[in-house]
């Protein structure tokens, strides 16, 4: 009986251990991930060599040696799209810029028919703007870059569109699914293996063909440091 309850007790303290873990935020320069409570908030980078980073927020499970965010409406900056008075006839105006308000040039801009159909795909130019004519037979347009949150949207006539986007590759009501460790107590390391799993039976298959991706494809984790905010106290001076 006292073995069982050592066992239990040895068992409990584990656990209240690994649960502290998950309380704080981790950074490694941009880079960031903060739990809270039950909800967690994330920017990571990097993944592949790529310079584009991924942004999500919602709930959180760890299972073994995986992190699974499940993610809902995201609360930061989102590409949004304004409609403008056409300019001229049967042309159509997108114009990128970011939010700031300054011109995006390289941005890929696609129309396309009612039915999906590729019209015709152009990249913005210095200003910032690409242009479409004729207009007669455009169902949607859409926008996209690497490193900025895409955007598609029905085209109405007569309209131009002002299209503001936002940085970073934003993950809203997906499962994102990392493979977690923690080097030391203030030390853990992430690598991304899907911003999008699927939530079927055979999850631990899904996630063992992830693995193998990664692992071909020389995916790379990432390290974050625990970091501490300091604590002041009421009409304590700060320089």
């Amino acid at each position: 009986m006292k073995k069982i309850r050592l066992l239990a007790g040895i068992l409990l303290s584990g656990t209240s251990l690994f649960a502290q873990q998950f309380d704080g935020t981790y950074k490694n320069n941009a880079d960031s991930i903060a739990f809270s409570n039950e909800r967690v908030i994330f920017r990571i980078s990097g993944f592949g060599g790529l310079s584009s980073a991924h942004v999500g927020e919602g709930t959180y499970e760890v299972a073994d040696d995986y992190l699974f965010i499940h993610t809902s409406d995201y609360s930061g900056d989102k590409t949004t799209c304004d409609l403008m008075e056409n300019s001229g006839k049967d042309t159509c105006v997108v114009h990128t810029i970011s939010q700031q308000g300054y011109a995006i040039q390289g941005i890929l801009v696609e129309s396309r028919t009612k039915s999906g159909k590729l019209i015709e795909g152009k990249v913005t130019g210095n200003d910032g703007k690409v242009i479409f004519t004729p207009c007669n037979k455009i169902g949607s347009i859409s926008a996209r870059s690497l490193g900025y949150d895409p955007i598609s949207f029905d085209h109405t006539p007569g309209k131009d569109y002002r299209i503001r986007l936002a940085e970073n590759d934003i993950i809203e009501n997906k499962t994102a699914a990392f493979r977690i460790n923690f080097i030391d107590e203030e030390t853990l390391s992430l690598l991304m293996l899907t911003d999008d799993l699927s939530t079927g039976k055979n999850r631990d298959k899904e996630l063992q063909k992830l693995e193998k991706k990664a692992q071909k494809t020389n995916k790379l984790d990432k390290r974050m440091k625990k970091v501490y905010v300091p604590y002041i106290r009421k009409n304590q001076f700060v320089p």
